[in-house]
């Protein structure tokens, strides 16, 4: 992976590009002491609600496209649970829990690239007035921007990003917060070779959390996901209620339309509709995952076909389903089910 795609896995999806031509530094996990260095945890209810966001988009486009465009710019927009940001004068490294660690210098000085077809894209590195700027331009894929700002005396982190999508008049536009949890940057959030945890040199700053797996890369933990999601599934297909039930947690903060539901209540719900079901056919596509609270919870997300006959009648339909995981002793286990979508 080049320099410049780990950077938009990263914060933002978006099509592989080469290398870009501009000198590089060592790569060090300590450095002269900026408000953009240091270690964020995201700051979910203060960041803006991402399937809001481009929920409301989505509906500005031909319902027949809808489907596409909404799980393309919900996985484009997806942001990261952890940042590490390391500044020595214009020489920036920065690597987050979908990531590792890359070094480049923000000169401001704008490049050629070419994306994976061969296209030319120009992408440029700034640093103004404390704030990191990353732009790219070229086709209309190829068009945003990620801005970088500390805020609250450096304690904050603020993340912008500004895209152009096919078929909107305007740009899509979410803003992310992040808190500060250490002042120097370590680089474990990848899974890089553990070091100590990061600390000022005048305060103790809180621990830095363990590594986080990541989406799309074939770690144990993704891998233990996609594997209870697929015995969850065939569960439910054979209307297996034990054996469905063993994935809940006591209690679910929340259950499609209620919240702090009860375990028992999950399942009198399961247990009415498998009594009343003759054939439950249930299709999972690969699900997005985003691991949260340093790899100890998980969102997965998942186009969902289904289909539900009774002998009088039949349900069938598509949804985008978000499962929510806790990882505990004896595994992971869902605390929240719900259809974020009807597609």
């Amino acid at each position: 992976m080049t320099v410049l795609s780990i950077f938009l896995v990263m914060l933002i999806a978006a099509p592989a590009v080469s290398p870009v031509d501009q000198p590089l530094g060592s790569q060090t996990s300590r450095s002269a002491r900026s408000p953009l260095t240091g270690v964020y945890r995201i700051d979910i209810p203060a960041s803006d609600k991402l399937y809001s966001v481009v929920a409301g988009a989505s509906s500005k486009v031909p319902f027949g496209e809808q489907q596409r465009f909404f799980i393309d710019l919900a996985v484009r927009f997806t942001p990261p649970d952890l940042l590490a940001i390391a500044q020595r004068g214009n020489q920036i490294s920065i690597g987050s829990s979908r990531a590792p660690r890359m070094t480049f210098i923000a000169d401001g000085i704008l490049r050629n690239t070419r994306a994976a077809d061969g296209h030319n894209v120009r992408v440029r590195f700034l640093l103004d007035k404390g704030r990191l700027i990353f732009t790219s331009s070229g086709k209309a894929e190829d068009n945003f921007s990620i801005v970088f700002e500390p805020i609250n005396g450096g304690k904050t982190l603020r993340v912008v990003r500004n895209i152009t999508a096919e078929g909107l008049d305007q740009p899509l536009v979410i803003r992310s917060f992040y808190n500060k949890v250490a002042d120097a940057a370590s680089w474990e959030l990848y899974g890089e070779a553990p070091i100590a945890a990061a600390r000022s040199s005048d305060s103790a700053a809180p621990t830095v959390p363990e590594p986080a797996p990541v989406s799309g890369h074939d770690d144990s933990a993704a891998d233990l996901l996609r594997q209870s999601l697929r015995e969850w599934i065939e569960a439910t297909t054979n209307r297996d209620i034990e054996k469905q039930m063993s994935f809940y947690e006591p209690r679910l903060k929340a259950y499609y339309l209620s919240r702090n539901t009860s375990r028992d209540f999950v399942r009198e719900e399961k247990a009415r509709v498998f009594a009343n079901a003759k054939v439950i056919d249930i299709r999972a596509e690969e699900p997005e995952i985003i691991f949260q609270d340093g790899g100890r919870t998980a969102v997965m997300r998942y186009r969902k076909k289904y289909r539900i006959e009774n002998g009088r009648q039949s349900r069938r339909g598509e949804v985008i389903q978000e499962l929510r995981w806790q990882r505990g002793a004896e595994g992971w286990h869902i605390f929240s089910e719900r259809d974020i979508r009807v597609l």
